[in-house]
């Protein structure tokens, strides 16, 4: 065998390593971006679960309040009382326990907003606090919220548009309370 001969078959061995490092370069990108897809999958599930999870402890909170409080705090998801109809007691203890469920909003919002959450999960509790905030109980609230800056400036903006869209109207809050069964004993307990 010649030495050119030689050389010919390096060179062939030479270009089949080649094509083989490049087919096996391609599976490895191919496996990694579908790693990569379920990771991100993976991440938006457990964001899901969290969001929703967050909520589900606050209505636990609720929920371990005495009967007469729940009464009182439902009653301010109602048309007819604005922020003056409730003592300085209620008035406090709605501003933080509506403050802590929109801040838990502000964090799903940023979660949204950098790919980690479904926008149709947060999209139903945005509507569902823009709505709130048609109230006016909690239009008094939400004013006073955005004055001292408890919120990022594209937080408030989001739920300022999302007030201005919504098709929810200011009766439609009140089946909250309806459908929880306190609407008729906070009736009975301001008479």
């Amino acid at each position: 065998m010649s030495l050119e001969t030689i050389y010919y078959i390096t060179q062939i061995i030479a270009v089949i390593a080649v094509v083989a490092s490049l087919v096996f370069v391609g599976l490895q990108v191919r496996q990694g971006a579908e790693q990569t897809r379920l990771n991100t999958k993976a991440v938006k599930a457990a964001a899901a679960y969290e969001a929703t999870h967050s909520w589900g402890t606050f209505n636990e909170h609720l929920m371990s309040w005495p009967e007469e409080k729940l009464v009182r705090f439902f009653s301010t998801v109602t048309p007819d009382k604005s922020w003056d109809d409730f003592n300085i007691e209620m008035q406090s203890s709605a501003t933080i326990t509506v403050r802590a469920l929109f801040q838990k909003l502000e964090g799903q919002y940023y979660l949204m907003t950098y790919g980690s959450l479904d926008q149709e999960v947060f999209e139903g509790r945005l509507e569902f606090a823009a709505s709130m905030i048609k109230l006016p109980f909690y239009e008094h609230w939400w004013e006073q919220e955005k004055l001292v800056k408890i919120y990022s400036d594209a937080f408030v903006q989001a739920i300022e548009r999302r007030r201005a869209a919504s098709d929810v109207s200011v009766s439609e809050m009140t089946l909250i309370a309806e459908l929880s069964g306190l609407k008729a004993t906070s009736e009975e307990s301001d008479a």
